[in-house]
């Protein structure tokens, strides 16, 4: 028995070895593992904090950015409503302006129309002034015409009775002539 225990105890000595031997194996092999992993780890510790650092930044544009876009937006919304506002008062403007000119020349019209109304009555008796004026022109270019026809009568007449004289007296002298002749 005590055999059997010595060699219990070598194969138990033994048993412990190899695994004391494989237990520093695998402790090697953990360690190059977390070697391996720790250099992982690290690697995307690095990447990480590059990233943090860059969505930090992101962050900043981004706060940056928003408060731009909310500025610009209250500022499109309030240019929006004064173009809004502004655009209404021209309208207003305009419609008015048509309104005031559509008046004026009703006012136009009714006053054309009494100015006509007094000129129709005017017109009616600077008419009858004319037509008399008129009428005692043409009887003053008739009279005219009628003495000038009658001087020219006259004057035609004076002409016939110069040449009547004329030839008679042409006649008497030929008369005359062949008496003068006829005694001789």
């Amino acid at each position: 028995m005590e055999e059997k225990n010595k060699r219990k105890k070598a194969f138990l000595a033994k048993a412990i070895a190899e695994r004391s031997k494989r237990t520093q194996a695998e402790t090697v092999k953990l360690k190059r593992i977390q070697k391996q992993l720790q250099a992982l780890d690290d690697m995307v510790s690095a990447d990480i904090g590059i990233l943090r650092n860059r969505i930090d930044q992101a962050s900043l544009e981004y706060s940056c950015a928003r408060k731009h876009y909310d500025k610009a937006e209250s500022e499109y919304v309030t240019a929006k409503l004064d173009l809004q506002k502004k655009t209404e008062v021209k309208e207003q403007l305009a419609e008015h302006l048509s309104t005031i000119i559509q008046q004026n020349e009703l006012r136009k019209a009714k006053k054309l129309e009494e100015l006509m109304k007094e000129l129709e009555v005017e017109a009616d008796e600077e008419n009858l002034e004319l037509e008399i004026e008129v009428e005692q022109m043409l009887q003053q270019q008739e009279t005219e015409a009628r003495r000038q026809e009658i001087e020219t009568q006259k004057l035609a007449q004076v002409a016939v009775q110069c040449t009547d004289s004329q030839t008679l007296s042409k006649g008497h002298e030929n008369e005359n002539f062949r008496n003068v002749n006829g005694a001789a």
